[in-house]
């Protein structure tokens, strides 16, 4: 294992695993401009000094090769993590992940990568789709385990499926699931999907900025690719060089 430095850039809302419990998927990208998808974490059961957020910078032992086949996953060692600080300034945001932007889809596709920012030009729709507002049952055993071991307040279920319709740098339409974090955690303090929409209309989406989605694909689906977290630098960072 060798520690890395590693700018976060993506936390998925929790996801229950038979394996492990409850785990988080984390994408980041380190200071040589190599992405990374740290998995598992469980992000909840960390002590407080090591809950990282969104822009932390962390210090982290991984294993060297990827546990899945997929190039950016890497093995965590978890009681190595150690957070550096928090990159407020979009520059110094930019010149981490600027340089590793795609202008469409096709490119990461058609490449071996499988996580990446890609640049969104339009988006058409943002929707709630009704899901289970249960969990299963092989699912609420897990929390029951959980439970026994003084484990954190019982993880909550989303009861909706969150959507983008939106187009790419190169104008194709896509339609993909919307998993990050911090989806899951606005509608629980929300508690309305319609309000959750309009906050990203508002907030996420604003002319004064660029768009760039972090897309990850699936494990279990390789070919099919979800959001997994969304990147707003201002407009006049992203102008202030030529990517392309």
């Amino acid at each position: 294992m060798g520690t890395e430095r590693i700018l976060i850039t993506v936390r998925t809302y929790p996801n229950l695993s038979v394996k492990y419990n409850e785990v988080v998927c984390t994408g980041g990208i380190t200071e040589d401009g190599d992405w990374r998808r740290l998995y598992p974490i469980q992000h909840r059961s960390l002590e407080k000094e090591k809950q990282y957020k969104t822009f932390d910078i962390v210090n982290v032992k991984v294993s060297d090769t990827s546990p899945d086949g997929r190039p950016e996953s890497r093995r965590p060692d978890c009681s190595s993590l150690q957070i550096e600080g928090h990159l407020d300034d979009p520059h110094q945001r930019w010149d981490w992940i600027g340089r590793t932007a795609l202008e469409s889809m096709a490119e990461l596709e058609q490449s071996e990568w499988t996580l990446r920012p890609v640049r969104v030009s339009e988006i058409l729709k943002f929707e709630a789709e009704e899901d289970s507002h249960e969990w299963s049952q092989k699912q609420k055993e897990i929390l029951r385990q959980e439970s026994l071991f003084g484990d954190p307040k019982p993880l909550e279920k989303i009861p909706y499926d969150f959507k983008f319709t939106w187009k790419d740098g190169l104008g194709k339409e896509y339609r993909s699931k919307f998993i990050a974090w911090e989806v899951g955690q606005t509608w629980r303090r929300m508690r309305d999907k319609e309000k959750v929409i309009q906050a990203f209309w508002d907030k996420r989406f604003s002319d004064r900025y660029s768009l760039y989605f972090f897309m990850g694909n699936f494990a279990a689906h390789r070919q099919h690719y979800g959001v997994c977290g969304i990147y707003n630098p201002p407009r006049e960072v992203t102008s202030s060089e030529s990517l392309f």
